[in-house]
């Protein structure tokens, strides 16, 4: 199969050179000098990896970056960079670049570059693919036994068997996803796709041409046609997160495709069936959008057919001890080491807590914890957590730590190391873990006496 690659690049003889080196490795390439054009480009040519400078003339490339990521998070992405740049590269792989090349490089740096990130995205594709499959086996149920757990499973009995959208609103990190995910699998469309999208970050163009697809032609780079997410979700379920992010005109084009049941490709004159079932989430409130002009009313009365409420965890915090256990055995799976306990005084904090990132930061303290723990049990010490977030009025919610205080600089090492070996090593999967920079990272190993005895 002809492998593609996009180069992103205003220097005309850089793009002309790179673009003649790629062609005799069998690369099919194309080019492009604008951050405008790269997003269609993009769109058209489905490219399996992007070279892309970091200075553009309407752009940074970092935020070219930023776009590109969102709209395909698993295409590899290689910075580029001339003198005096490089501090911007480095923080490009914060956000998903694979690797970068200094200008000027030779043929050998980037073969090795390429083939490296081509198997990096088949391992990330096949590992997504997994996780997929193992998401659709789960149980039937929204986990939790706080009343408003139950609420929601009530809710979801009901609604999984009607045919009408579904608007989830609630805080990011609550379940949103979860939900829409169980109410499709409890749906009759449960043998059809369900295919989920986030809107925010996405451009115009880049979101038009995923929902609706293309024909050949229909613009500069679309050389083939591409189906988009209404063809794909046909008889199935389409999800769209964010909903609230969505360009106003693409708004129109999605009320327009509920109402008739059919759309038309970008360039396209063939109306085409629309067979799917829509569930929308938001963490916004979508009336006071209206209210503000951000958000069509029309469309709002369109979704607001049924909508759920999605409560924060602070507001059922009975469910943390079970949402506890089972997060901590999937990260166990995923680690490859066995599920470590969680003593009781752990459970307690984790309970008292008041988790402004809900879920998604419920488990990311737990991942942290299970990375930083060095035995079978998952201490107090061993979380970390914004205290701040804990008092009221002055007052601590939290009981007095009971462990034994330690320097903050052997805490880091320890912490440090335990990452990296987390991770078999892999500095860029460490660091960006750490929510760091691969450069930081690195200096703090350099830093780490190697005998603490």
């Amino acid at each position: 199969m002809t492998r593609r690659v996009l180069v992103v690049d205003d220097d005309p003889g850089v793009a002309a050179g790179l673009e003649a080196l790629l062609e005799s490795l069998d690369w099919e390439v194309r080019r492009a000098e604008t951050a405008k054009q790269a997003y269609v480009e993009f769109a058209g040519f489905s490219p399996d990896a992007v070279l892309l400078d970091v200075q553009l003339p309407d752009a940074s490339g970092i935020e070219v970056l930023q776009q590109l990521k969102a709209y395909s998070e698993s295409t590899p992405v290689i910075m580029m960079s001339g003198a005096g740049t490089i501090d911007r590269v480095v923080e490009s792989m914060k956000i998903g670049a694979e690797t970068f090349l200094a200008k000027p490089f030779d043929a050998d740096a980037l073969t090795i570059a390429l083939e490296q990130v081509a198997k990096s995205v088949a391992t990330q594709r096949e590992l997504a693919a997994s996780h997929r499959r193992d998401s659709a086996k789960d149980g039937q149920r929204f986990l939790g036994v706080s009343d408003a757990a139950q609420t929601l499973n009530r809710l979801l009995d009901q609604v999984s068997q009607a045919t009408a959208p579904v608007l989830l609103e609630g805080e990011s990190g609550t379940g949103k996803g979860v939900l829409a995910r169980l109410i499709h699998s409890c749906s009759p469309r449960a043998k059809a796709p369900f295919v989920d999208l986030n809107c925010a970050g996405l451009s115009k163009e880049l979101l038009e041409s995923e929902l609706f697809g293309h024909e050949k032609g229909a613009f500069t780079g679309a050389n083939t046609t591409k189906q988009g997410l209404f063809e794909v979700a046909s008889a199935g379920t389409l999800f769209l997160d964010e909903i609230g992010e969505m360009e106003i005109s693409i708004q129109a084009r999605l009320l327009k495709a509920l109402e008739d049941r059919k759309f038309r490709r970008v360039g396209g004159v063939r109306d085409l069936q629309a067979d799917f079932r829509l569930i929308a989430a938001t963490n916004r409130t979508l009336k006071d959008e209206v209210a503000a002009g951000t958000f069509r009313k029309d469309l709002y009365y369109r979704l607001n057919v049924v909508t759920i409420r999605v409560p924060p965890l602070r507001e059922r915090a009975d469910d943390i001890p079970l949402l506890a256990q089972e997060l901590t055995a999937r990260l166990a799976t995923e680690i490859g080491r066995r599920a470590p306990r969680i003593s009781d005084r752990t459970m307690r904090k984790l309970t008292d807590y008041p988790w402004p990132g809900n879920v998604r930061e419920l488990r990311n303290v737990l991942e942290r914890a299970m990375l930083v723990s060095n035995g079978s049990e998952i201490r107090t010490e061993d979380l970390f957590l914004d205290e701040s977030q804990g008092h009221v009025n002055g007052t601590s919610m939290f009981p007095q730590r009971e462990w034994e205080v330690r320097p903050l600089e052997e805490l880091t090492t320890a912490y440090v190391r335990a990452c990296v070996e987390a991770v078999g090593g892999n500095m860029r999967k460490a660091a960006r873990l750490l929510q760091i920079s691969p450069s930081t990272l690195y200096a703090k190993l350099r830093e780490t006496p190697k005998d603490e005895s």
